[in-house]
């Protein structure tokens, strides 16, 4: 840089102007083009930490493949097994029940028929029943009675809740919620095969032959 300033033949305190403006000059470029992304860098470190956190996830997830083919199969050969015609007497008794169970009154409940998207199956070993729930209810027992649903290894769970308003008492929550249960499909028995026969293969008629020879009489 100074055979540079040389070329220029400067005199010192021309030099020292010089420097001090080219000082200047470097400070307002990083001043307008890089420390405005000094501020970005805590946001680029908390995604590289949230990837972290859910790569560990995903990991942990992928080593649990096993478990989840044991419990697939458990289920597939578990014998609560539930008829059609049962499911959506069963789960409105549940619904009532849990409602009587921690204060909240049930007013028009009815099924909700559930429609195979675009016609093909989507899970091969359950049912699903639907039920639209007409609720009131305080707020500690309206959340109550949504937990009780769910709660352990229970296959129901709240779908939607809609129009959620005050009664006419402005006391009580209102309610509209869509509950859905899984049943386990009722397994069909194998077809037992049918024995192959030899093509061309003729079965005699009458008594079955014996091993004795007929010998010749002598006369």
């Amino acid at each position: 840089m100074m055979r540079w300033l040389d070329k220029l033949n400067l005199q010192p305190h021309e030099r020292r102007w010089l420097l001090v403006g080219m000082v200047i000059l470097t400070a307002v470029i990083n001043y307008w083009l890089v420390w405005p992304y000094f501020a970005e860098w805590k946001g680029i470190a908390a995604d590289m930490e949230k990837m972290t956190v859910n790569q560990s996830k995903y990991l942990a997830e992928i080593g649990k493949k096993a478990s989840y083919e044991t419990q697939l199969k458990n289920l597939q050969q578990a014998g609560a097994e539930v008829l059609q015609e049962e499911q959506a007497n069963r789960l409105q008794a549940t619904i009532q029940s849990k409602a009587a169970e921690f204060g909240v009154t049930v007013g028009n409940i009815r099924p909700i028929a559930v429609a195979a998207r675009g016609g093909v199956v989507t899970n091969a070993f359950f049912d699903e029943q639907q039920m639209s729930v007409e609720v009131f209810a305080g707020e500690p027992e309206l959340i109550n009675f949504l937990h009780a649903l769910g709660v352990g290894d229970s296959l129901i769970r709240v779908k939607d809740i809609s129009r959620l308003r005050l009664d006419q008492s402005q006391t009580r929550l209102q309610t509209t919620l869509t509950i859905v249960a899984s049943f386990q499909k009722k397994s069909k028995p194998a077809p037992t095969p049918a024995k192959p026969s030899r093509p061309g293969a003729v079965q005699p008629k009458g008594p079955s032959p014996t091993n004795a020879a007929a010998l010749p009489s002598k006369k």
